[in-house]
């Protein structure tokens, strides 16, 4: 048995407890009680978090649900608590007694309808620690369970990983999954974002001073046992491809990640043939959040046990409208959205379940068709003429970055001089160096 005052702190434990939950009553003497499930084993807060009493409770209505007890031992064990609010002549709480009771016991009291997610969290956070022996991702059904599956394939094996989806999916998330299940734990994870780092830099970083002198064999200048991993590769200069795809070896572990169709970026030429073929080994696609609404209720209720981990407010669940608020909207953002829509919603309202109104008004309006590309007119330019105008504007762009640095102007296209030289020509791009550049012989194919 246990005491909780008003403000959810422990006052009293019992011997039977302290011996069912390893921790003293000196040791846990006045710990507040958190909305957020036990994560790891030794933890005080994770500790707390196991009574965190049912929303039923707080109004006064005896109640009863599951939770999840982390021993300093490790060992991970389920019980029914029973929760009996006690007030004042005023009305207002004042304390609560809990009692643990074996799951297989018939439960005193109505079951807690508001700890359906927290308690479908917690079961699926256990099975993932059981199984992988760390919290991994939350989701259920068949496509999550195959995305489990590929993420433990891809820690058991040494081979380049390639990570696909749209941009807020959670992929460098799985990168670091990949890494913290593989042989590699322990050695350093590296991310690089290719599209924001000069072509220089990552030169630099991943290959060392004087990696500029092509005279000498490419060598990864990372420790040993490193995991690299290349945010967005279509920002990986062509070069560079080249020179990594040459050094890879199995002491470094390479997991890239796009938002593109590597095919797609292969036959554009933003990949080179050696380079793609080294990355698409093994690849990982992940659903858009749009796709994947069935989870959205566990995917919030786990951000929102985040925000609850930091302290202050407490805010336990959702109310059914706002549930079904958050899963009437496309996600435009996915898992980054959610992850700051959650947030924005835990600091609004006084409930102890967030509501529809506590949400964003974009959210409760359902303006995700405000993120999404504009209408195809009836009227369209033919196809060759569109993909001609997309280029020569790449190129204008590129040019006016580089300064109309010609070699800089290819390496942010990913494309070779020779080649640059050619186009500028085709698609007759004003030169104010030199109008009539002759544009080197080359056997590389055009656009």
């Amino acid at each position: 048995m246990f005491w909780l005052n008003a403000d959810l702190r422990l006052l009293w434990v019992n011997r039977a407890w302290e011996k069912f939950t390893g921790y003293s009553a000196e040791a846990v003497a006045g710990l507040v009680c958190r909305a957020h499930g036990p994560t790891r084993a030794g933890d005080l807060p994770d500790l707390g978090g196991s009574f965190f009493p049912p929303v039923e409770v707080l109004a006064g209505r005896p109640s009863s649900t599951r939770t999840l007890i982390v021993h300093p031992n490790g060992e991970r064990r389920w019980r029914t608590v029973e929760y009996l609010p006690f007030h004042n002549e005023k009305d207002e709480l004042v304390a609560i007694l809990g009692l643990l009771r074996d799951p297989k016991q018939p439960s005193l009291s109505p079951d807690a309808e508001s700890q359906r997610l927290r308690i479908e969290l917690m079961e699926i956070r256990d099975r993932a620690l059981t199984r992988f022996g760390l919290e991994l991702l939350v989701g259920k059904g068949a496509a999550h369970k195959r995305l489990l599956d590929q993420v433990g394939a891809a820690a058991i094996s040494d081979v380049p990983v390639l990570i696909l989806g749209e941009s807020g999916t959670g992929k460098r998330h799985v990168a670091r999954m990949i890494h913290q299940m593989g042989s590699h734990r322990q050695s350093p994870f590296i991310p690089f974002d290719c599209a924001a780092l000069p072509p220089d830099v990552l030169d630099r970083e991943l290959f060392g001073p004087g990696s500029e002198d092509r005279t000498v064999a490419p060598k990864i200048a990372l420790p040993e046992g490193s995991t690299l991993v290349l945010g967005d590769i279509l920002g990986f200069p062509r070069d560079l491809q080249a020179r990594l795809a040459a050094s890879l070896d199995s002491q470094i572990r390479l997991i890239a990640t796009s938002t593109v169709d590597p095919d797609e970026a292969y036959r554009s030429e933003l990949l080179r043939p050696d380079f793609y073929y080294a990355i698409t080994t093994l690849m990982i696609r992940i659903r858009p959040l749009r796709d994947r609404l069935d989870e959205l209720p566990l995917l919030a209720q786990h951000f929102l046990e985040r925000c609850n981990r930091r302290g202050g407010r407490q805010r336990s669940g959702f109310e059914a409208d706002a549930l079904t608020t958050l899963q009437a909207y496309d996600w435009p953002g996915n898992l980054r959205e959610l992850s700051r829509v959650i947030d924005d919603a835990h600091g609004r309202g006084e409930a102890d379940l967030i509501k529809s109104p506590d949400l964003p008004a974009a959210i409760r309006g359902n303006l995700a068709a405000a993120y999404l590309p504009p209408p195809i007119p009836v009227s369209v330019t033919p196809l060759d003429d569109l993909l001609t105008e997309v280029e020569r504007r790449l190129i204008e762009n590129a040019l006016n970055r580089a300064r109309f640095n010609k070699s800089r102007a290819a390496d942010l296209l990913g494309i070779s001089r020779p080649r640059l030289y050619r186009r500028i020509k085709e698609l007759n791009i004003a030169d104010p160096d030199d109008t009539n550049v002759e544009v080197p012989a080359t056997s590389e194919g055009r656009l």
